[in-house]
């Protein structure tokens, strides 16, 4: 039905196209055709006025003072209704509108002075067309001939009327050849008829109706236009205008104009009927045809599984075939295709499940669409569900930094990797690094697909790495100060001592110089602790007890802890063997005993126990801990404030005020024990004291203390020595020590 409509449509629109442009030709032709009747009905009216107005002027200037004499007035009418036979009457005036006389009888009373036209000739003496009257004399109606009399000095001298029946006048039209079914009618400006070529008994006088339809002026005193006549006849009309200010109306039925073009308007459109008949029964055939086909192939399309080709009916129209064979490659294609699909869907769904690292699906407004697993176990949370529901904006530490996240995303359309501090499902803060893309989600809005790592342990060991890397470039900058600075004082102590050597015991430049050694020896104190806080290689290390090294330092400690402060010592009941400096081990229970100290400046207790512990990680290939000695300093001091703890192992960081400490203690700790192998842990809380923790490594069994250096002879020096030194007050001072006690030196 769509085929034939597509086909008939047209078809009708051209025939209405074709039946329009018809019509307007018709209506064209029409139109001038009236107007050239109109021309030649214009022509012949004038032609009659003027032979009128000749014959009646002459015949009024002939022997005008007869006009008005009342014996030659009556026989001069009669002869000149002789001569123009069209009048219907002949009148003679005078100057005052008395009548002279007439050819029908006069009424009594009558004057010319009444009627419209009188003044106008007298006042312009020259002949005139009157309006249309109502005749006195006859009672028709009738149109005046007026030509003025004139005297034998040329004024006026009265008026020769002729009046014209308008019935009569009518009769001229037969003068031109006229159509029958064409209407011709004369009318007065005002459209007063005076003429008609149809019943202009009844019609003469009349005013006609107004025009309908379309009245255009196609040329000065030339118009067209549609509409009824007195008979209420629709036509078409042509209007021409006469020098008289007449109007000539020519009229055309419009059955006569349209019935061709009707005719063949409806054989067209018979046609085009027929045709589209035809169109249906063929289509209505067609359809019957194919539809049945399409009908047993829906069946059997329903009868197959998924995938599998469907069956061509019998007597299959080739349309229909071709169809069932694109319909069969398309299904195989999408059957396939929808295989892949599951296929991919479920290796996508599997990776995103099992994956290692944590992926999530949100939306722009801050919905989790799909999270996985392992996102799950790492915020803690019990189910995806409980995480589904929760969305990612309460996972951020600082939402605005995820509300700057999706700004960039949407100007990017990517999330370049970032580093971000999330809160897991107990509050607990962790580092994780995000990264993934902005794509169309489902419904077409975008989504952010994204990967998620917690890297709080690596950032953990990044800062360990950090520090350790400072510490060790902080001990290889005090190694390097301590070396020089030691050569100096070493330079300065041997030249005290020679000094004091060449002195008498009396010289009072003796105690200076013993003030000057004191300061030295203290200073090369110091140039120790920081050479034994950069050193990494072995110096006097051997097996020794941490039990047997505190008994015989606490008795030291008392009298350094002061009497505000109590000592306790609280050692393991085994042996804690391990390999290191005794004296550097010394130094270490020192340190931290005078630190611990100085954090109790109203007094309290500090305790120093030791134990047989595990280490803080697991041996290699899954063996148990290695075992470790355990030394504990604990004090009752104002504690370590938060954000210093990372730093008291390094050199010169101290809090205490000015000139109270140098602060190489700690770090000095840390030295000595990280060369033996071990750590030392710190835990603390403001106002509640501290304790330090150190761990060294328990030696292994089998390792023996190196032997104690062989003494050296004494004897007379008389060898020459060869000194070498890069610092010259070293080399010098070492060159007059050697010649003091006896070397040659070169």
């Amino acid at each position: 039905m769509a085929l034939v409509a597509g086909l008939v449509v047209p078809l009708l629109v051209l025939q209405g196209w074709w039946s329009a442009h018809d019509y307007q030709s018709a209506r064209e032709h029409a139109e001038a055709n009236a107007l050239a009747v109109a021309d030649a009905m214009a022509l012949g009216v004038l032609q009659f006025f003027q032979q009128a107005e000749e014959l009646m002027t002459a015949t009024a200037r002939n022997s005008p003072s007869d006009w008005l004499t009342a014996a030659a007035c009556p026989e001069r009418v009669a002869n000149v209704r002789a001569l123009l036979p069209f009048l219907r009457n002949v009148v003679v005036v005078d100057r005052e509108g008395t009548v002279s006389c007439s050819a029908l009888p006069a009424p009594e009373g009558a004057s010319g002075a009444s009627w419209p036209w009188f003044e106008g000739v007298r006042a312009n003496p020259a002949f005139t067309l009157g309006v249309p009257v109502e005749a006195d004399f006859t009672g028709d109606w009738i149109l005046p001939l007026i030509a003025p009399v004139p005297t034998g000095d040329g004024s006026f001298g009265g008026a020769l009327v002729g009046t014209v029946a308008l019935v009569e006048l009518s009769r001229l039209f037969g003068s031109v050849a006229i159509p029958d079914d064409h209407l011709v009618t004369v009318a007065t400006p005002d459209r007063v008829v005076i003429a008609r070529s149809s019943d202009p008994e009844s019609r003469v006088g009349a005013p006609l109706p107004p025009l309908t339809g379309s009245d255009r002026e196609v040329a000065p005193g030339r118009w067209v236009a549609t509409g009824p006549d007195l008979g209420g006849i629709e036509r078409t009309w042509g209007q021409v205008e006469i020098d008289t200010g007449w109007i000539v109306y020519v009229g055309v039925p419009n059955d006569v104009v349209f019935g061709p073009a009707r005719r063949e308007a409806l054989a067209h459109v018979g046609t085009s009927l027929l045709v589209a008949l035809l169109g249906v029964l063929f289509a209505g055939w067609s359809y019957r045809r194919i539809a049945g086909a399409l009908r047993e192939l829906v069946l059997r399309t329903r009868a197959t599984a998924e995938g599998d080709v469907v069956p061509l009916p019998p007597d299959t129209p080739v349309e229909v075939s071709e169809v069932v064979e694109q319909f069969n490659r398309a299904r195989g294609a999408r059957a396939r295709a929808e295989s892949a699909e599951r296929m991919a869907r479920k290796r996508f769904e599997s990776l995103f499940d099992n994956a290692v690292v944590g992926l999530y699906v949100s939306t722009e407004d801050g919905r989790f669409l799909q999270v996985n697993r392992a996102l799950t176990e790492m915020l803690g949370y019990e189910s995806e569900a409980d995480l589904l529901e929760l969305g990612p904006g309460p996972l951020y530490a600082d939402r605005a930094e995820r509300e700057r996240l999706v700004e960039r995303a949407r100007s990017t359309g990517t999330v370049a990797t970032c580093e971000l501090d999330w809160l897991r499902a107990d509050g607990v803060p962790i580092t994780v690094r995000l990264g993934g893309n902005l794509i169309p989600g489902p419904s077409g809005e975008p989504v952010f697909e994204m990967i998620v790592q917690d890297i709080t342990e690596e950032k953990r060991t990044e800062d360990q790495l950090r520090q350790t890397q400072k510490m060790e470039a902080i001990g290889k900058l005090a190694g390097g100060i301590a070396h020089d600075f030691n050569n100096i004082l070493t330079v300065i102590g041997g030249n005290v001592e020679l000094l004091e050597g060449e002195l008498r015991t009396s010289d009072p430049m003796r105690d200076d110089l013993h003030q000057i050694s004191q300061a030295t020896t203290r200073a090369a104190s110091l140039t120790r602790r920081l050479l034994s806080f950069s050193r990494s290689q072995r110096t006097g290390r051997q097996i020794v007890d941490v039990n047997e090294i505190i008994p015989d330092l606490s008795k030291m400690l008392v009298p350094i802890l002061g009497e505000t402060i109590a000592l306790e010592v609280d050692t393991s009941g085994e042996s804690l063997l391990v390999d290191i400096d005794p004296g550097e081990l010394e130094q270490v229970i020192l340190n931290l005993v005078l630190n611990a100290r100085d954090a109790m400046p109203r007094g309290g207790r500090v305790r120093i126990a030791t134990a047989l512990g595990n280490g803080r990680d697991e041996a290699p290939g899954g063996d148990e801990p290695a075992r470790v000695a355990m030394l504990c300093v604990q004090d009752t001091g104002v504690g370590i404030a938060p954000g210093t703890g990372s730093r008291i192992f390094e050199p010169f960081y101290t809090t205490k005020p000015m000139g109270q400490g140098t602060g190489l203690g700690l770090s000095t700790v840390y030295g000595i024990v990280s060369r033996a192998g071990g750590s030392v842990d710190v835990e603390s809380e403001p106002g509640q004291g501290a304790t330090l923790t150190v761990r060294l490594p328990i030696a292994a069994a089998g390792e023996q203390a190196p032997a104690p250096a062989a003494d050296v002879p004494t004897r007379v020096p008389t060898e020459r020595i060869l000194v070498v030194e890069d610092d010259e007050m070293v080399r010098r001072f070492v060159e007059r020590a050697l010649r003091e006690v006896g070397y040659r030196v070169r």
